[in-house]
């Protein structure tokens, strides 16, 4: 007969072993998983939610529209090392303008159409921007309430974040 307590080791220790083996697989395989930390991103992604962040490398190029989870390098007022999630509008070498006639972002001139913002104006703060090398404008879809790139424009890198401190891309919510 096997003592209890051995035996429960026995079962024990294969659980605990697939379970590590699943986290380096997820980290292998590049993704992390997170928290929505805010309101920013309604109705896209609620707070609360559970994101699968990919992260990404250091060839990353961003795309116009991306959901990427970042920390900015010099913004102000922010708690340090904190992850945020925004969506790329302006990549390095682009021009951003709030707003046309209809209230829409313009990039390179292009009215933006953006299904995704949570009400319209694009923007109730005015600006144009262009987007240095090596650096993003951000935008939450959340317009109204979120502390994105606009609110940081006084700021060293003028609201600009690092593509250097994007961790990752957000994947699509599941419903």
């Amino acid at each position: 007969m096997i003592p209890l307590r051995t035996a429960a080791v026995a079962l024990v220790f294969p659980v605990l072993i697939a379970t590590a083996g699943c986290g380096l697989l997820r980290t292998v395989a590049g993704e992390f998983r997170m928290t929505m930390p805010s309101e920013s991103m309604k109705p896209t992604i609620e707070m609360g939610a559970s994101l699968t962040v990919r992260r990404t490398a250091d060839d990353y190029v961003p795309r116009l529209g991306d959901v990427i989870a970042f920390i900015p390098d010099d913004w102000r007022g922010i708690t340090p090392d904190a992850l945020h999630v925004s969506r790329v509008i302006g990549v390095p070498g682009s021009t951003v303008i709030c707003c046309d006639s209809q209230g829409r972002l313009q990039v390179n001139g292009r009215a933006l159409d953006e299904p995704y913002v949570a009400g319209p104006p694009a923007s109730y703060v005015k600006f144009s921007v262009q987007v240095p090398p090596g650096r993003l404008w951000v935008m939450s879809d959340n317009r109204h309430i979120a502390l994105d790139s606009r609110a940081h424009r006084a700021d060293p890198g003028q609201g600009t974040i690092a593509v250097s401190g994007v961790s990752g891309v957000v994947s699509p919510p599941s419903p």
